[in-house]
């Protein structure tokens, strides 16, 4: 009779996150979503919510700011 053995992986076995579509990155928490993604190279988008616009936008500072 064999038995078998379990071994632990070594850091190198061990696989990435798989990345998934816009910029988003498969964890543990919340999605996460890059800007630059989000945006699309523009500094203003609209975000619908419950029927309600908002607008999402990059300052000449680079801030970021959302406004209904």
């Amino acid at each position: 009779m064999s038995r078998k053995t379990e071994t632990t992986p070594s850091a190198s076995q061990i696989a990435e996150p798989e990345m998934a579509s816009a910029g988003t990155e498969r964890r543990s928490g919340p999605t996460r979503y890059r800007v630059s993604d989000l945006m699309s190279g523009e500094r203003e988008v609209i975000l619908e919510h419950r029927g309600q616009d908002y607008r999402l936008r990059i300052t000449e500072a680079g801030k970021l700011i959302l406004s209904k």
